[in-house]
């Protein structure tokens, strides 16, 4: 008991500090208060000129003629080139997906249909625009955006402000909106409110996330290196200039693109013209002609394809579908026993899986590296190996309910990825402090797996609690004894045997009475459930055991790395202090099923594991999200 309560003490006291450490949030979209001052938005430059880059033969296009003219655009090809941007070589796909959502906070811009501008918003319909569409299109008429909302204000607070001059019935069209037009953040009232809000730290992150779309949007030293580097080099050219990307010196000669230089500037006059057809013929050049300038150095058609699969995908997080199908499958057989349906489980679970390897592998080419160095990455790699293990499970103990589990983690967390904008979800270098150790890397790693271990160990808990409080009133229906893993010859067996010891066979048939069968399937049905939840209970206790000594582990090498790179082994840093929390959460259950005083251990260990998997999630996520500290990198 003094041990208990020692914990209990040390527990309490870790947690009253971390808590203590969650900032001070605004209203509205809450975002955390920073520590540092907001960087300038720099309004005094020179706004986007509506006539700018026109040419004597270009018109302006409606909106009509606009959309139109997208659904003339042939960009299958273009897509898949080659493009270096952001420290590594992606396809145009790519870099026009990540430009798209810095300017717009979503992959794909969405304008009002033509002819439905003068309907109220509620049945306005849109037409949806390619990002490799809208991407060209900004770059060769960019003024047909400056009134169109693009700019994209994540947070209300600032939303409303940003719109505060503006009639109540208009206010309210934008706030909804959520996203402002260019030229709405240059007029003088706006200029100047954005300007007073330079020092209010409150608004440094929605601010900076506005001054991330601006830029986006104006194209500051926006580069389109899309002819590979010469032999023996590593830079790639920009199109439009003939210079090297990312060379530091001021004087740096022309490359020669062959004719890639004067086929895009023929593309941005048919651009600006509006004709499609020679827009096409030209695309389809450069599609011919980019591979074609250093072929040495420029990367396999594989590799382009397989970025180009990923994006079709979402990032291979379509496989929770599979996943779900599993789940769902698997449940139903585990209660009914039915074996097509389970085997019909264990093929969507083995499908959900290969799309979910194929993500991780892919990612890893995309990267250069083992995915796991940032927060989307972890998190992907986290329920991966969860799921693997799950599987493992499920064929050592030939219980579907273990695959059910795996399963049902499998798909919470490509429906999180799928649906959600996990940070660092862009496939971007490793952050420099990440690579400067093996001994971070391992603590890394064994972190993560203990991570993976803690969430199989939740969902088997998960189904630990539903058989438990699952009880049957003693059912004689073979799909509620099936949930005792009994077979059918079973539960006549033991309906038998209940008949004859007790003499209440029917006179007609000499069968079992309708007494003695109740009597003896409620029996067995009790007798399968407690060794069903005897299953369980290992298989829970196993994992998470597994997972306590993990994280442990995991701690230590991060204490050990910590001391060599910031002179502590410990700093009560936020990361460091819901660790040593999750594992505390796991040294009480494993102290609790070692205590006598303990009647149901099953239960209790259920339980801490859903607890420790909540402190876990805070941890892994809620502390990068909401908290300062040295690890928010991850």
């Amino acid at each position: 008991m003094l041990f208990r309560g020692t914990i209990l003490m040390c527990l309490l006291l870790l947690v009253a500090p971390a808590l203590a450490q969650v900032r001070q949030q605004i209203d509205g979209n809450a975002q955390p208060r920073p520590a540092a001052a907001p960087e300038h938005l720099d309004l005094d430059q020179q706004p986007v000129d509506i006539d700018a880059g026109h040419h004597a033969d270009h018109h302006a296009m409606t909106r009509g003629e606009h959309q139109a003219f997208a659904d003339q655009i042939d960009l299958g090809g273009f897509r898949k080139l080659a493009v270096f941007e952001g420290g590594r070589v992606k396809i145009i796909d790519t870099l026009a997906r990540e430009q798209i959502n810095r300017i717009y906070g979503k992959t794909s811009f969405k304008d009002v249909l033509a002819g439905d501008e003068g309907l109220p918003r509620d049945q306005q319909r849109f037409y949806k625009y390619d990002p490799t569409f809208t991407y060209l299109d900004l770059i060769f008429d960019k003024p047909y955006y400056v009134d169109k909302p693009l700019i994209y204000v994540e947070v209300l607070p600032l939303r409303e402000r940003l719109i505060a001059h503006l009639p109540a019935d208009e206010r309210e069209y934008w706030k909804k909106a959520g996203r402002l037009t260019y030229a709405m953040l240059h007029v003088p009232e706006v200029r100047q409110m954005l300007m007073g809000l330079d020092g209010d730290l409150t608004m440094e992150k929605p601010m900076r996330q506005v001054r991330v779309s601006i830029i986006a949007f104006e194209g500051r030293k926006q580069e389109v290196a899309i002819v590979s580097p010469m032999p023996g080099d590593d830079h790639w050219i920009d199109i439009r200039t003939g210079l090297p990307v990312a060379v530091d010196q001021e004087h740096v000669p022309q490359v020669d693109t062959g004719t890639m230089g004067a086929t895009w500037k023929a593309l941005a006059d048919a651009w600006r013209a509006g004709d499609a057809t020679r827009v096409n013929t030209l695309l389809a050049e450069l599609v011919n002609e980019a591979p074609a300038v250093h072929p040495a150095t420029y990367p396999g058609a594989w590799r382009l394809n397989a970025e180009w699969i990923y994006n079709r995908t979402e990032k291979f997080t379509l496989g929770w579908v599979a996943y779900l199908m599993a789940t769902l499958a698997l449940l139903v057989a585990f209660y009914t026993q039915r074996r097509g349906l389970g085997l019909f489980g264990i093929a969507c679970l083995g499908a959900g899986f290969l799309v979910h390897t194929a993500g991780m592998i892919v990612r890893g080419v995309l990267s250069g590296r083992w995915p796991i160095h940032n927060q989307f990455e972890s998190f992907m790699a986290i329920a991966w190996f969860a799921v693997l293990v799950g599987l493992v499970l499920m064929i050592v103990k030939r219980q579907w309910m273990f695959g059910a589990a795996a399963a049902a983690l499998g798909a919470a967390a490509l429906l999180v990825a799928n649906t959600t904008a996990i940070p660092s979800n862009e496939v971007a270098p490793v952050a420099g402090i990440l690579a400067t150790s093996s001994i971070l890397y391992i603590h890394v790693n064994i972190v993560l797996v203990s991570y993976a271990l803690i969430a199989l160990g939740f969902f088997v808990s998960l189904i630990y609690l539903g058989v438990y409080y699952s009880r049957s009133a003693g059912s004689t229906d073979a799909a509620k004894l099936a949930i005792a893993g009994l077979g059918e010859q079973q539960v006549a067996t033991s309906g038998a045997s209940g008949g004859a010891s007790g003499g209440g066979g029917s006179a007609d048939d000499g069968g079992p009475s309708s007494a003695a069968l109740s009597g003896a399937t409620s029996g067995a049905l009790g007798g399968g459930r407690a060794r069903l939840l005897n299953d369980l209970d290992k298989a829970q206790m196993v994992v998470l055991q597994i997972a306590f000594y993990g994280l442990g582990v995991g701690i230590l090498l991060g204490a050990y790395w910590a001391d060599h790179a910031w002179g502590r082994w410990w700093g009560w840093d936020p990361k460091e202090t819901w660790a040593l929390i999750t594992w505390i959460i796991y040294l009480i259950a494993i102290h609790l099923r070692l205590s006598a005083g303990v009647k149901n251990r099953g239960l209790t260990t259920a339980w801490l594991s859903v607890i420790g998997f909540g402190v876990m999630l805070w941890c892994y996520w809620g502390v990068n999200m909401l908290l300062a500290g040295l690890h928010s990198y991850a």
